[in-house]
């Protein structure tokens, strides 16, 4: 009568393995989730099963305490736990060796078995080969450890992994997409899904990797909870204030304090730590302009962009225009003015060729303002004549509506404005 058929297989993604008793199954499973609930009391070595474990604790028993003494020689008295393992010992004194080599031409055999790994490496294998090789198809690699090279055979096995993401999931009796590595997946995952926030301002926004994207998700909940903070401050006042002026991301998770007598400056992030120190403290200045003929250096990233942007950039436009040379960070030269650049047409011309910039909208500018200044009369410090300044951030935007025009936008409807002409 044939053997009935495995009835528990295992349900982890890309394992074929199938047993017929359930606890069969149960210890399988434990290889997958890396539990080993069986631990030892005396070293708490542990274990997936049981039995391994019974096998374990036997070792920190006395010799005395093993049945299986071996009888052929009054000199040797070897005690083991198993008969097979006595069987095996006997063999020794018997000469019998039951491990032959295979090679052709070859008559050697051995009474272990590693006895005979070790003749096969040494002989009929390639110099520096180990005990374990690898049987598959155009692979050499050797090993020196069984275990080892289970872990590298899982290599040939093209359905070692597979994608988990809900649109990838096949349907009903059919089998999942396979990948042969690691690096393979996770290939797949980076291009068909990349990490993306769920946020409803950020419109889909994705990431390169999760770690990015949960630095992105902090950034988030720090806004919520200073719109709280805002929201529960104002209703113990009962009165609005003007607001006041905040910092790029926020007040919250500033725990990085300059440590410097009389700075006190403090960020988010121990790198933005270390470059305040190294620019301010020390005047290290690390961003040096590419041009030959220029020698101005800077100490941040984004003052070199906008000294490229301002100086070369606008000097390829109008080659007889003079720029505005002078940095108030790092260069103590003053300005060379130009009837140019005193009417405008430099900052004009420069606006017109970055597609990044984008000009203000007063005096039309009704649907930037609060809730509760809506259908007020705008009245800024300046005339109602069309604003020619141009800006490439909504902090920027909202900074110009205060400082020029006198007028205190919402900062949630800058922000979406600003976002929905950057796409259009």
């Amino acid at each position: 009568m044939p053997p009935s058929s495995p009835r528990y297989t295992c349900s982890h993604a890309g394992c074929p393995k199938s047993y017929r008793k359930p606890s069969r199954l149960k210890e399988h499973q434990r290889s997958h989730t890396g539990e080993r609930p069986f631990a030892c009391t005396t070293c708490h070595k542990s274990y997936l099963r049981e039995s391994h474990l019974q096998a374990h604790v036997r070792s920190h028993l006395p010799d005395s305490t093993r049945p299986y003494v071996c009888t052929h020689d009054s000199d040797c008295q070897k005690r083991f736990w198993t008969s097979q393992h006595l069987r095996v010992h006997e063999s020794t004194h018997s000469g019998t060796k039951i491990y032959a080599c295979l090679e052709p031409g070859c008559d050697e055999a051995f009474s272990k078995h590693h006895q005979l790994r070790s003749h096969v490496c040494d002989v009929h294998a390639p110099p520096g080969t180990k005990p374990y090789q690898c049987d598959h198809p155009s692979c050499s690699k050797s090993f020196s450890t069984n275990q080892k090279l289970r872990s590298h055979l899982k290599m040939h096995d093209d359905r070692r992994y597979t994608c988990s993401h809900p649109s990838c999931l096949p349907p009903s009796g059919s089998s999942p997409a396979h990948y042969p590595t690691w690096t393979a997946l996770q290939s797949h995952i980076r291009t068909n899904h990349p990490p993306t926030c769920t946020h409803p301002s950020c419109d889909g926004r994705t990431f390169a990797s999760g770690q990015n994207l949960r630095a992105h998700m902090k950034l988030h909940e720090q806004r919520d909870l200073e719109s709280l903070i805002d929201q529960v401050d104002s209703d113990v006042d009962g009165q609005t204030t003007r607001p006041r002026k905040r910092r790029r991301g926020g007040e919250l998770g500033r725990d990085w304090i300059c440590d410097i007598v009389g700075c006190g400056k403090d960020f988010k992030s121990k790198k933005a730590l270390t470059t305040h120190h190294n620019v301010t403290h020390l005047g290290r200045r690390t961003h040096v302009c590419p041009h030959a003929h220029c020698a101005s250096k800077f100490g941040y990233k984004h003052l070199l962009e906008r000294h490229l942007a301002r100086i070369h950039c606008s000097s390829a436009l109008d080659e007889t225009s003079s720029e505005d040379v002078s940095d108030d960070y790092e260069s103590s030269e003053g300005p060379i003015l130009s009837i140019e650049s005193i009417t405008g047409q430099t900052y004009e011309a420069r606006a017109r060729a970055n597609p990044r910039l984008i000009q203000c909208p007063f005096p039309a500018v009704e649907h930037l303002m609060p809730t509760s200044a809506n259908g007020a009369e705008i009245d800024g410090s300046s005339s109602s004549a069309e604003c020619r300044h141009v800006v490439s951030r909504a902090y920027d935007l909202t900074r110009h509506l205060k400082a020029e025009h006198g007028l205190f936008a919402d900062r949630s409807k800058v922000d979406e404005w600003m976002k929905a002409q950057k796409r259009s």
